[in-house]
């Protein structure tokens, strides 16, 4: 009897109502540009929802998250080549400003050695006591270890470039996979495929299924990977820009102190080239002295010969006077002191003539001196206002700023930015 009853129970679907206007209740799905697809369902049946079998009603539901979860995974996808290009054309603006500087690096590099050279023509007594090529030796030095510090920059930031490249290209491949994958997911939620034969060649009807899993992972590995490189990349360029700073600033200080030194030893040398030609004045002034008082004492040498000539021919002629005449009168004392006296100048005449002689040797031999201290000081100076011209030449470029951003501003406009502009 029970056993009746319970063949005569059947279980049935409640019928649900074909008024579309409850189906379009429904919420929207927000990630997807087919808004109404359970309408478009119903409307495509025509006919008594209830007479679907469930697992029909299964599938479609299938679909349908499937279609809103393939939306979400392309959403970001989106996002994340958005993210990519943006930390792309950050590191262009970051690669375009390093050639630049090492361009300039280059150039300095080139002109550091040509100071160091000019400076190496001084001979090398002075070169041990020259604190000014001393400091154009760091400057070089400082200025090579930058430039190769920028090579090596450069390097890394072209590899870290090419990843993001790269891993925007697989980012990129992968929403367009998604997007045709939505597509044809649409299709299978929106058509009515009875009766209809298949336009698909056999051999794309069984393709080499991924499954779920992999594909989810896959998503994941992508979105996580490209995170990882912008993280990585952005760093790099905070390190970045923390070692250009602290050596930029390392590198100005070091040209003012070069600046300092060639601008104190030029001043230096300038007051010595002073002080040598006013003692080259005075010694030419001595000379001149000497050589009038040699000229004086040679005249009064040929005076003194020629009186004291005069006086003995008349003191000869005095004592040819005849008999008691010739006596020792005033005349006769007088020429004897004079003769005396003039005997006695013009014996120390010549060795008053020879000290000046003399002292004019050796005032000679110190303006000798003199003019080879002016000639290798004169060199010395010109060879510091040859380096200080040549460091001054490329002073313009010292005031180059390079400030590279983590957060860059990007330009409305079409038109590239500049690196500077870019990363102030």
């Amino acid at each position: 009897m029970l056993r009746a009853q319970k063949d005569q129970v059947r279980f049935t679907l409640p019928v649900l109502s074909t008024n579309t206007n409850l189906v379009c209740s429904r919420p929207q799905l927000q990630m997807n540009k087919f808004l109404k697809l359970d309408e478009e369902i119903v409307c495509n049946l025509s006919e008594d929802i209830s007479r679907i079998p469930s697992a029909t009603r299964s599938t479609m539901r299938h679909l349908t998250t499937r279609h809103g979860e393939i939306s979400q995974w392309q959403a970001q996808m989106s996002q994340s080549i958005g993210q990519v290009d943006r930390e792309i054309s950050a590191m262009e603006q970051v690669k375009d400003t390093a050639e630049a500087r090492l361009q300039e690096k280059q150039l300095y590099c080139q002109l550091m050695s040509d100071c160091v050279s000019v400076s190496n023509s001084l001979s090398s007594a002075v070169l041990r006591n020259d604190c000014v090529f001393t400091q154009l030796k760091t400057e070089e030095r400082l200025t090579n270890e930058i430039k190769e510090m920028l090579q090596k920059q450069i390097c890394i930031l072209l590899n870290k470039l090419s990843s993001l490249k790269e891993i925007r290209a697989q980012l990129l491949a992968d929403f367009q996979d998604k997007g045709e994958a939505i597509k044809l997911t649409t299709k299978c939620i929106t058509r009515d495929f009875n009766g209809t034969k298949s336009r698909f060649p056999a051999d794309q009807n069984k393709p080499n299924h991924v499954s779920y899993d992999k594909w989810l992972s896959r998503c994941k590995d992508l979105k996580l990977t490209a995170e990882n490189l912008i993280k990585d990349s952005s760093l790099f360029r905070g390190d970045l820009r923390f070692t250009l700073a602290s050596q930029k600033n390392a590198y100005e200080s070091q040209c003012r102190k070069t600046r300092d030194a060639l601008r104190k030893k030029i001043n230096e040398l300038n007051r010595i080239q002073d002080t040598l030609i006013w003692e080259r004045q005075q010694i030419k002034d001595e000379i001149s002295d000497l050589n009038t008082d040699i000229n004086k004492a040679q005249g009064q040498m040929r005076n003194c010969d020629s009186k004291l000539n005069q006086v003995t021919h008349r003191l000869n002629l005095l004592n040819q006077r005849p008999g008691h005449e010739l006596c020792l009168d005033h005349p006769y004392f007088s020429l004897s002191l004079e003769k005396h006296d003039l005997a006695k100048i013009a014996t120390g005449l010549p060795s008053v003539l020879q000290r000046s002689q003399q002292d004019l040797e050796v005032a000679h031999r110190r303006l000798m001196i003199l003019e080879n201290k002016l000639s290798k000081n004169a060199q010395a100076l010109d060879v510091e206002q040859r380096c200080q011209t040549l460091h001054q030449s490329f002073l313009p470029a010292l005031n180059t700023t390079v400030i590279l951003a983590n957060k860059p501003r990007f330009c409305t406009s079409m038109a590239r930015p500049s690196a500077l502009s870019y990363f102030q």
